[in-house]
């Protein structure tokens, strides 16, 4: 018996040994992968409006898009994350005031950061979303809100890594904006808004970013059109039930008829017809 005690201790030492060394390789590659550079990304020219109208739109894009979601309503950053495990995480004040970033970023460094994931180093923005895709003029009027931020103070502390980032990044699970992006690929068509399968696809990664749109689209395969903004603005389901609390932050009850409708329209679209099934 206490052979096989022995035995026992042994095994299982071995395993934790070797389970800890396996955790130190992945923190150590995923390291490697989050601090990783992208020097030779060139910044494209947006245009930057400065007309009220402009700016409106873009307070309404920073919404519908999670700028706000992550940085906070006034756009002055959070703290995402701050434990052991994750990690201490903060989403950037973007304002120009104290701790913020604005005065020292230039036009160039909102859109590397936006639409390609990167900070003015070149190293990823770890928890930015994919914006690749977002036309000009949507970026351009938000750069033309971004611009005009009332100063906020706040002292974020400095962004740390627990276990959980890395090791995710390591294994594949967790893959940052910048090494999904392809920054040579030519710039997509950017549609006309309206109520349209092709501009409801340009909206979705404001969907996509979390579910898989062949799913949105079985979700939603037995909705209406109305039952399916009804949804999204009230956080109603066409049952009565309410929508999952994340689905109730103001992102998606800012979403107005024709872009919910767009939405819809591209969702719907993904669904075989009878034909097809």
């Amino acid at each position: 018996m206490k052979k096989f005690l022995r035995c026992c201790t042994i095994v299982l030492g071995a395993g934790m040994s070797l389970l800890l060394l396996a955790g130190v390789v992945l923190y150590a590659v995923g390291m490697q992968k989050l601090t990783k550079s992208y020097p030779d990304v060139s910044v494209e020219t947006v245009n930057i409006p400065t007309n009220s109208d402009a700016i409106t739109r873009g307070q309404h894009i920073a919404i519908i898009w999670a700028c706000t979601k992550c940085h906070g309503e006034d756009l002055s950053g959070t703290l995402i994350d701050n434990n052991a495990f994750s990690g201490t995480i903060p989403a950037a004040n973007l304002t120009a005031g104290e701790g913020g970033i604005a005065n020292s970023y230039n036009e160039a460094d909102w859109v590397r950061a936006i639409r390609y994931g990167l900070k003015p180093n070149g190293h990823s923005e770890i928890l930015m979303n994919n914006y690749s895709t977002i036309g000009d003029q949507d970026l351009g009027d938000l750069l033309a809100y971004l611009k005009q931020l009332p100063p906020v103070d706040s002292h974020l502390p400095e962004m740390r890594f627990g276990v959980m980032y890395p090791v995710a990044s390591a294994l594949g699970l967790w893959i940052p904006a910048a090494e999904k992006i392809d920054p040579h690929a030519a710039r997509p068509a950017e549609p006309v808004p309206g109520t349209t399968i092709e501009y409801g696809q340009y909206l979705s990664p404001v969907c996509t970013e979390c579910h898989q749109a062949k799913n949105i689209g079985k979700a939603v395969e037995e909705w209406s059109q109305e039952d399916f903004i009804r949804a999204i603005q009230t956080g109603l389901l066409p049952d009565g039930k309410q929508i999952s609390l994340a689905m109730r932050k103001k992102t998606f009850s800012e979403l107005n008829d024709t872009e919910l409708s767009a939405l819809w329209l591209y969702f719907r679209s993904l669904q075989p017809t009878e034909s097809q099934k």
